[in-house]
């Protein structure tokens, strides 16, 4: 080799051999994903409302990741109780690529959780809406008061069940998000769970009442204080509206007097 092509090696073809390999980067298209409440197969009908809990935290929980788009919990609901779906189990394949259809999602998530005293199961299943396909099935266990090493693990799983492959940076993003949302009690998820089951119900107060023990189990949690936010001002909305309705009934009384 001439001393002027071993410069153009030196100068050209190590600099390349050594660099950095770059950051990965997400080229493809988000990934639409629904997270549907879980299953009560326990037995005990006051964890029904349970399901609805873990969805929520769920949701929260992976929204930092980029590669996915999740859809809200609450523009689910709407569609689910206008299609009166709301009694059927989401664990059921076919139900849950149904909802898929009706939601606009490419893949669904269905779950179902069970108790044996001290310990919790929760199963988990993603379904690919196009074909029915369950593409991954997983399983976390754990102690019911050690509650946020459950929900650590079952992020865990439905990342990988989803085909994806988080950069470090992104599994610290994920890791800070369930930090943030951090619940250890089971008890402090049911008081969530019927919260929330109120608020579906439209019953805001109700909802109100439940989230007192819940906030005081978990006063940091960033998706309890998003959905306490939200019920103060379905309150407020509906105290305005009855004054209104009252002064309009008012009036009309006034009007219609002789």
């Amino acid at each position: 080799m001439t001393r002027f092509a071993s410069f153009l090696f030196c100068l050209i073809v190590l600099p390349a051999a050594t660099r950095a390999p770059e950051p990965r980067t997400s080229t493809g298209p988000r990934k639409t994903v629904a997270i549907l409440a879980f299953d009560n197969h326990t037995g005990a009908p006051d964890y029904d409302a349970l399901g609805k809990g873990i969805a929520s935290m769920m949701i929260s929980d992976l929204s930092v990741i980029k590669e996915i788009q999740l859809l809200e919990r609450d523009r689910m609901q709407d569609l689910i109780n206008e299609a009166n779906l709301q009694q059927t189990k989401y664990f059921d394949s076919t139900t849950a690529v149904t909802i898929g259809r009706m939601v606009g999602a490419e893949y669904v998530v269905v779950g179902a959780f069970a108790t044996v005293k001290p310990r919790m199961r929760i199963d988990t299943r993603v379904v690919r809406v196009a074909t029915g396909e369950i593409v991954k099935t997983a399983q976390v266990t754990g102690e019911e008061d050690k509650f946020f090493e459950l929900q650590q693990a079952l992020a865990s799983k439905l990342t990988d069940g989803l085909g994806l492959a988080l950069s470090p940076e992104e599994q610290a993003r994920l890791a800070a998000q369930q930090e943030a949302n951090r619940v250890d009690a089971l008890s402090t998820m049911k008081s969530f769970s019927l919260a929330i089951d109120r608020y579906d119900a439209r019953d805001y107060v109700g909802a109100m009442e439940h989230m007192v023990p819940a906030t005081r189990g978990a006063p940091n949690a960033m998706f309890m204080q998003a959905a306490l936010d939200e019920m103060k001002r379905r309150v407020a909305d509906g105290a305005r509206n009855k004054a209104k309705e009252k002064l309009k009934s008012g009036l009309g009384g006034l009007l219609r007097r002789p």
